[in-house]
């Protein structure tokens, strides 16, 4: 019993991780989608897309003609007045006209003080206005055009960083999960040591103190199995908060993914791939065409002037008629060129260019910076799976020389010391290689992610 569990501790945890196959993470891959569907920052980098496209179709409409209905009906009391003589001017003129004719078909008429606010007053009309030729119109409509194909790629940009999210995040959950067991493996081990010495102390072969120095390994490992209990609960966590989940959730750990073999990657080939696949290059080339259409809007306004049509049909007047005396229309025909600005639109077709300048430079800056960032990510890959080879030598050794000291211990031939200083060995090289081979699972996660996969 003894042997076997020190074998699980030691070889069979070197062989078993070694011979298992490559997972095909299909329980990753349900997460990595329900993280896309319920993630609270991708749904925000959603909603501004959604928006974006809103503002195109907004753009669009620009292109047709508007009609447009309005009904004003205006009360007004005081305010300004004019006052009109009529009374004194034409009573004397009716007068005399009565005289003429020995009648008074003139009556006679009051001065009047006519109120300069409409009084009782409305205009209902429909009013039509269409653009025939308008620059703004049509590269407005580009520049957000290419502004929503940025959001487009900023949110794929964002989509592609949360993949590598949760796999790092799920990863680092495994990792603790693996820790457990071998803590666990190891205080078997521990116990049924313990076991031993007591039977030893029994047949007065050994004092007591093996007993107590067993105990004080076994409160050490206990301690080590509080920390990694506490990284577990925060590795758990932090994935669920991903996935917009309650933090307690149980999460379903495909142990074959922690240990499949990573493939070996040409450097050259991933920068290559990163320039295909990066969608924050995508969004710099959007937003890079948006300020050269910004430009080109501002020289079509030294060049072209603006045209449209329009008109109105509808009722005013003084209380609500609606009959011929109150009918208008009118039509309109307008032209507009600005002859002379000072030098504005020159200044402005200028600062659009250089802003465009900008953008390429940052443009050329951001692939620089994608290539790094795809050699640093390989470049710690590579380091990783040394680290691994090493981890797997080392713990190897440990087996070994604890599988001798364990024979002496037994034979009376070691001390105690010996046999807990190689334990601690083992213990240390099992959980260094579990965290050298997840290593390489994140540093192979990062330099997908580097490369846009």
């Amino acid at each position: 019993m003894y042997r076997k569990i020190i074998f699980t501790v030691g070889v069979l945890l070197l062989t078993g991780l070694q011979g298992r196959a490559q997972s095909s993470s299909a329980i990753l891959e349900e997460y990595i989608q329900k993280g896309l569907q319920s993630n609270l920052a991708l749904q925000q980098k959603n909603l501004d897309w959604q928006q974006s496209l809103e503002a195109v179709r907004e753009a669009q409409a620009l292109f047709y003609p508007s009609l447009q209905f309005n009904a004003t009906y205006t009360r007004a009391i005081g305010g300004r007045k004019i006052d009109l003589p009529i009374g004194d001017l034409l009573n004397p003129v009716y007068s005399s006209l009565n005289q003429l004719t020995q009648s008074n078909n003139f009556p006679s008429i009051s001065n009047q003080s006519i109120q300069f606010l409409p009084d009782d007053f409305q205009e209902t009309y429909i009013k039509f206005a269409y653009p025939l030729f308008n620059s703004s119109i049509r590269y407005n409509k580009e520049i957000q055009e290419q502004l929503t194909a940025s959001k487009a790629a900023t949110r794929a940009a964002y989509e592609s960083n949360l993949k590598s999210e949760i796999t790092s995040a799920y990863l680092q959950y495994g990792q603790t999960i693996e820790a457990q067991k071998i803590i666990e493996a190891s205080s078997k081990v521990l116990l049924e040591l313990r076991r031993f010495n007591e039977s030893l102390v029994r047949n007065n072969v050994a004092t007591r103190d093996l007993i107590s120095a067993a105990d004080y390994e076994i409160s050490q490992l206990d301690q080590k199995a509080a920390e990694i209990k506490a990284a577990n609960a925060t590795a758990r966590a932090y994935f669920n908060f991903l996935l917009n989940k309650n933090l307690e959730s149980e999460i379903a750990l495909d142990s074959q993914l922690l240990i499949r073999t990573v493939p070996r990657y040409s450097l050259d080939s991933m920068i290559m791939l990163a320039k295909q696949n990066r969608k924050e290059l995508d969004a710099a080339h959007a937003g890079l065409s948006a300020a050269e259409a910004a430009a080109q809007l501002e020289r079509a306004k030294i060049k072209y002037p603006e045209a449209y049509i329009g008109g109105q049909f509808g009722f005013q007047g003084t209380g609500f008629q609606y009959d011929k005396d109150q009918a208008y229309a009118l039509a309109q025909v307008g032209l507009r060129y600005d002859l002379y600005t000072g030098g504005q639109r020159q200044s402005k077709v200028q600062q659009a260019r250089i802003a465009a300048d900008k953008i390429s430079v940052q443009q050329l800056e951001l692939e620089q910076q994608i290539a790094l960032q795809v050699t640093q990510a390989w470049q710690n890959l590579e380091a990783a799976r040394a680290g691994l080879d090493n981890a797997e030598k080392a713990l190897e050794a440990a087996s070994e020389r604890f599988r001798i000291i364990n024979n002496k211990y037994r034979a009376g031939q070691a001390l105690f010391l010996e046999w807990t200083d190689a334990n601690n060995k083992v213990n240390v090289a099992t959980l260094q290689r579990v965290m050298a081979h997840t290593a390489l699972q994140l540093a192979e996660a990062k330099l997908m992610q580097s490369v846009g996969e």
